[in-house]
C-alpha cells in the first residue's frame, strides 16, 4: 500500500475530512490532497502532525518513503564502515559500535546490511 493509500485509509477511518485535517495540521486542503492523491512527500512537520492525529508512526504511514530513505543512509553508512575499518583510535572504536548499531536496528525492520 503507498503512503497516499494509507494516510487516505487513516482519514477515512477517522471519518475525518481533507478540510478538517488540513485544519488539524494547519495546512491547506490541497496540501493533504497532493499526499493522498499524488503522494507528494511530507514534510517533518506534516509527518508527525499525521502521527499525532492517527497515532502511527510516520515510518509505518510513509513505508516505502521509510524504506528508500533507510536504504540511502545504511548504503552511505557501509562506505563510513569501510573508511573506519582499519582504524583503532577511541573516536574510531566509538563511531564503529554506533555504525554497528544502526545495521542491527536496519535489520529488524528487514532492511539494511
Amino acid at each position: 500500500m503507498t503512503h497516499s493509500q494509507t494516510v487516505q485509509s487513516n482519514r477515512k477511518g477517522s471519518a475525518l475530512t481533507q478540510e478538517e485535517i488540513a485544519g488539524l495540521l494547519n495546512v491547506s486542503q490541497s496540501t493533504v490532497s497532493r499526499l493522498e492523491l499524488e503522494g507528494s512527500s511530507p514534510t517533518l512537520e506534516l509527518a508527525l502532525g499525521l502521527q499525532v492525529i492517527f497515532g502511527v508512526q510516520p515510518r509505518v504511514l510513509f513505508s516505502t518513503l521509510y524504506a528508500e530513505i533507510e536504504d540511502a543512509v545504511m548504503r552511505r553508512a557501509a562506505v563510513l564502515d569501510k573508511k573506519l575499518r582499519h582504524m583503532n583510535d577511541l573516536v574510531s572504536e566509538k563511531k564503529k559500535r554506533h555504525l554497528a548499531s544502526m545495521s542491527k536496528r536496519a535489520l529488524v525492520t528487514g532492511r539494511g546490511a
